[in-house]
């Protein structure tokens, strides 16, 4: 039990501290460490910052990976700034992120989604530094309005998600987060992709229906829910609708044979540009190292998915998103 001071434990000579309720905060006295002190701080953490991890072991499974990333090396500083921004509904304050390298960027932007526990997740920040690493302008989406890393509460979760359940406006928050991303200086709004994680592949999908109309060039959903859409799809065939790609883990229990089938046959009957890459006994959650503690068997972190999954998003960004 978290006591006021918080739990500590040193990792790799970093001392991470765990506050009680939300903050989560990396300390250190090397250079690197020192390195991670100050993204964090960027990322809003601190003694009265957001809640980054569910506990302390996801969050040092999740540093360790960040750390060694090779494509990382020598890469940054990055800008962390807060983006404020409305749903197209008027109905939430969304607090995004916008990451990018300090050295400028290529004009391009990627939006990333988060999983159901919202958008302040270690994981999330790691993913959107390796993209602006690549030049890209990155927004860390917010669906759930969730300001304060609230999102890793369950209680607070669920009042925050069930409204989601509506798909057209969850989809409005999708389409509000691009065109803030869109609004951006720098960025040039015919050069935006999008990509999704577990409920923000559900979400990333659901905007790519909408075909040319959907503010995007490309979609990539990781380990998303994958269903018929419930919303009716437009016409994906033109050059303007965006291209997809669905990296799915076939022992995967939260999607079934019939949803997955469902998904297929409503792209077809699109006539969208769409691949999936089908990853053999691979689980649910399989990109993050943190699921490799999860006691849940329905996840898994998978290394060599998580790797093939990456090349196959970067190799789709780079050819959509190129000048």
């Amino acid at each position: 039990m978290l006591g006021r001071l918080g739990l500590r434990l040193a990792v790799a000579g970093i001392t991470w501290t765990l506050l009680a309720p939300r903050s989560f905060v990396l300390r250190g006295s090397r250079a690197q460490t020192r390195r991670h002190t100050a993204r964090m701080a960027e990322f809003g953490g601190g003694e009265s910052g957001p809640r980054m991890a569910k506990d302390a072991a996801y969050a040092e499974a999740v540093q360790a990976a960040w750390q060694a990333d090779p494509a990382l090396k020598g890469a940054g500083p990055f800008s962390v700034e807060p983006l404020l921004y409305q749903d197209e509904a008027g109905r939430a304050r969304l607090h995004g992120r916008v990451v990018r390298a300090r050295s400028g960027s290529n004009g391009a932007g990627v939006v990333v989604i988060h999983t159901a526990v919202g958008p302040r997740d270690l994981y999330l920040h790691w993913r959107a530094e390796v993209l602006a690493a690549q030049g890209y302008t990155v927004l860390i989406a917010d669906l759930l309005g969730d300001e304060h890393g609230d999102g890793w509460e369950p209680e607070w979760n669920s009042r925050a998600r069930q409204p989601l359940d509506d798909r057209a406006l969850s989809r409005k928050r999708m389409r509000a987060s691009v065109e803030a991303l869109a609004a951006t200086p720098g960025v040039d709004h015919k050069r935006i992709a999008a990509m999704g994680y577990c409920f923000g592949g559900r979400t990333v999908l659901d905007l790519a229906r909408l075909g040319s109309s959907a503010g995007i060039v490309a979609a990539v959903s990781f380990h998303g829910i994958l269903d018929d859409g419930v919303i009716a799809s437009e016409d994906m065939s033109s050059p303007d609708a965006p291209r997809v790609l669905i990296c799915h883990g076939d022992a995967d229990p939260f999607i079934s044979a019939a949803s997955r089938a469902a998904c297929e046959a409503q792209l077809r009957g699109a006539n969208a540009r769409w691949d999936m890459l089908v990853l053999g006994g691979v689980r649910h959650g399989f990109t993050n190292p943190a699921q490799a503690l999860n006691p849940n068997p329905s996840f898994g972190y998978c290394p060599r998915a998580a790797a093939v999954s990456w090349r196959a998003a970067e190799e789709l960004l780079a050819e959509m998103l190129k000048p």
